[in-house]
């Protein structure tokens, strides 16, 4: 069975069906189901995690959930020279044969036939990570699983990447983990982190030198930490993203 991807349902169509087009993203700001079939639509709905938002006659508007997952939008060349606007969104957090694989299949849905060539017109869900229109498969696949691994830290990992390609290192999983140490808001803050404390023992300091440890310049041991090489350390106006060095 395809799974057909488009905005608009002319016919009843399975729940599966209709379900897999509402978790997929559509071009518009909600998928349009003209059939009569009730249950369907309310277990696609139920499927998909959206939210049915109102009925208008045989038609049903469908909000599309909430997308988190890292995407990519291919477009077919062929159809899109042709003046034929053909491409799917597609899951960026998988193994490059897989996101190949739904390209194919996309290829082979598209109006043109044998259609060959393809290119990502847009993306989502990759914090500041840029995606450019050929970019390699390997690559998005890295970073779709990267940011797919941790899908709160958008960010720091925007600022991991950009860390890896100034140190001509391979972003991975297990890099990340053992090479991002966290986010403060400033310099100070960072210096004063239980982190700082436990590498340089600063509770044991204190136990030993009780007069000298209340007067430790705090900004100025936060600019050393930077200097010293033993971090790298990126600002941003909102604060800073803190990998070892």
């Amino acid at each position: 069975m395809k799974n057909n991807k488009g905005l608009m349902f002319p016919e009843t169509r399975t729940a599966s069906e209709v379900a897999y087009a509402l978790q997929s993203k559509t071009d518009g700001n909600a998928v349009i189901l003209k059939t009569k079939d009730s249950r369907a639509i309310n277990l696609a709905v139920a499927l998909a995690g959206a939210e049915e938002n109102c009925r208008i006659g045989e038609r049903c508007r469908v909000s599309e959930p909430p997308l988190s997952t890292p995407m990519i939008y291919v477009a077919c060349l062929a159809a899109y020279n042709a003046g034929i606007l053909h491409g799917w969104w597609i899951d960026a957090n998988q193994d490059p044969e897989d996101i190949q694989a739904d390209i194919q299949e996309m290829l082979d849905d598209s109006p043109i036939e044998k259609a060959e060539e393809w290119a990502i017109h847009d993306f989502d869900n990759f914090g500041f990570i840029r995606i450019s229109e050929h970019e390699s498969l390997e690559t998005v696949a890295r970073w779709g699983q990267l940011l797919g691994e941790h899908p709160n830290e958008e960010q720091a990992i925007s600022y991991y990447i950009q860390y890896c390609r100034e140190k001509e290192v391979e972003p991975n999983h297990e890099h990340f983990q053992e090479s991002y140490i966290g986010f403060w808001d400033d310099l100070k803050d960072f210096a004063q982190s239980d982190y700082i404390a436990e590498v340089y023992d600063y509770p044991g300091f204190e136990k030993r030198e009780e007069f000298w440890s209340k007067y430790v310049d705090w900004e100025y041991l936060g600019r050393e930490l930077d200097l010293g090489g033993g971090f790298y350390i990126d600002e941003t106006p909102n604060g800073i993203y803190v990998f070892h060095n």
